[in-house]
């Protein structure tokens, strides 16, 4: 089943995209004629997703007054404000409360068209605490790098290894998540996914699952990136 519940990580400033970003939220920039962040929650809105979650610190006005309460989406969607940057797993604890069944969540600089039907079946049939989508990755040097085993079973994290990592598998930046991983994750502090929190549930020996896909996922980070991703989709 199709979580109905999602996290959209949005809070990031967008640094390395400037000048597109010197007033516009990175999930803001433009594919296809709208938002990146509209694509993400009209994706999420036709896999039955309800209700979103948005985290904000760049330009959060810029978000707020386009997505509104989410109803012209046909979902509801909540935001919490970081004064300062949380991570991501941090951002968490903005909707703590809420995340008490299982949940996706994707890096709002990911441009998806991402499977969730497919993933929501391997996660089950796994009996997963922690299910990461995977693919091979175009620049695993500065990627986080997923090492599991045939059937998918993680053994190991490499955060962002650098020049000369053999392993070819990256970090999708697209989780589907139980509960269970909110007891990883610090109250009061930042944190992140991949440097902080999924190696301290492997350390426990939790199930954490890599969900291997030749779905698309572009990351569109970097400028290099975003007009790659530009030429993919046939923008302009």
């Amino acid at each position: 089943m199709t979580p109905r519940k999602a996290v959209i990580l949005a809070a990031g400033k967008g640094t390395r995209l400037l000048p597109l970003t010197a007033q516009t939220p990175k999930v803001m920039l433009p594919v296809q004629g709208r938002p990146l962040l509209e694509h993400h929650i009209r994706a999420l809105a036709s896999h039955g997703v309800q209700e979103i979650f948005i985290n904000l610190h760049a330009h959060p006005a810029r978000i707020r007054d386009y997505f509104g309460n989410g109803s012209s989406f046909g979902l509801k969607i909540s935001y919490c404000e970081e004064p300062t940057l949380s991570g991501t797993a941090g951002a968490l604890n903005g909707f703590r409360s809420s995340l008490t069944e299982p949940f996706l969540v994707q890096y709002g600089d990911v441009f998806s068209l991402l499977n969730v039907q497919a993933l929501s079946a391997f996660h089950a049939r796994c009996k997963a605490a922690a299910t990461l989508v995977v693919h091979v990755s175009s620049h695993p040097e500065d990627s986080d790098i997923v090492v599991f085993a045939p059937g998918g079973r993680i053994k190991a994290l490499l955060h962002k290894p650098g020049p000369g990592s053999q392993e070819r598998f990256g970090n999708a930046g697209f989780y589907l998540l139980t509960p269970r991983v909110l007891d990883y994750v610090p109250r009061h502090e930042e944190s992140d996914f991949v440097r902080d929190v999924f190696p301290r549930m492997l350390d426990d020996g939790a199930p954490l699952y890599a969900y291997e896909t030749s779905d698309l996922l572009l990351d569109m980070g970097t400028p290099k990136r975003y007009r790659a991703l530009m030429r993919r989709l046939g923008d302009s």
